[in-house]
């Protein structure tokens, strides 16, 4: 059997976490991995769970013991915290630092030159979700091969796409509370009311898995009785501008990803007058 690579994570949060738990868990093998001692809790705890993970005693010390260095530390501390350590020539880098560019980010890892940009999501601890990857290696596909759906992306810019479309999970959450508020309104009980929200929308959600062939709009017809309930909301809210501002959202989103937008910044018809 041929030996594990040696992975190094610098920046021990959520996702770094539920990325390791993919890695290591499953009674499978896939990597030694080494961990930065920054967060002391989190990193102790997939220590102590997985054989194949060890707590470094600072960040340079997972570089210096890493093939493949996954960066996952926050934009705001990136250049201070990644710009300080000392790569090597043959590592291989990986990215989930979303407003990290290839070019931004490869001053501060050289001389190593093989950058990979990757977007996981929390599910990843199960193996389940996307995790969108745009690399030129193999090997690192290969190695997140399995830890969900796989979606590898061949232009760079796209990554950043995607990046905007995470920002809608806390929207998708808080269309389902506005439904889950209607119906206790109506005289549910809360915990019926969230067992029949959660339901629905998780049924819905694997018809769009099942059938990935197929565009959401022919979803959307087939959902609605010609006539029926379904059509006539989706009209009304298209009707309100539902689906065009869910785009001008996104399209906020990404000017903020790029440097054009705050988080202060609104869309025009949400500005208070004399903004």
């Amino acid at each position: 059997m041929s030996e594990l690579p040696k992975v190094g994570i610098i920046g021990v949060g959520t996702i770094a976490e539920a990325l390791t738990n993919g890695l290591c868990g499953f009674g499978e093998r896939r990597a030694e991995i080494l961990l930065s001692p920054r967060n002391e809790v989190i990193s102790a705890r997939l220590a102590l769970r997985y054989p194949d993970v060890t707590v470094a005693t600072d960040n340079q010390a997972v570089v210096d013991g890493s093939e493949i260095v996954i960066l996952a530390v926050r934009p705001q501390v990136t250049e201070q915290i990644v710009g300080a350590l000392r790569f090597r020539p043959d590592q291989k880098i990986v990215s989930l630092i979303a407003t990290f560019s290839v070019e931004r980010l490869s001053p501060l890892v050289a001389p190593a030159n093989e950058i990979s940009r990757l977007i996981p999501l929390p599910p990843v601890a199960e193996r389940q979700g996307p995790l969108t990857l745009y690399t030129q290696s193999e090997e690192i596909a290969r190695l997140l091969d399995g830890l969900g759906r796989l979606i590898r992306v061949d232009e760079e810019a796209h990554l950043d796409l995607v990046s905007a479309v995470t920002s809608l999970m806390g929207t998708y959450f808080g269309m389902m509370g506005a439904v889950d508020g209607w119906l206790i309104e109506g005289g549910f009980k809360p915990e019926a009311s969230r067992a029949l929200v959660g339901e629905l929308f998780f049924l819905l959600a694997q018809a769009a898995e099942k059938r990935s062939e197929e565009s959401f709009s022919r979803l959307s017809r087939e959902y609605s009785t010609p006539g029926g309930l379904n059509e006539q909301a989706w009209r009304e809210l298209q009707a309100a501008g539902w689906a065009d501002q869910i785009q001008a959202a996104l399209d906020l989103v990404l000017d903020r990803i790029y440097g054009r937008a705050t988080f202060d910044t609104r869309l025009p018809q949400n500005r208070v007058t004399g903004d």
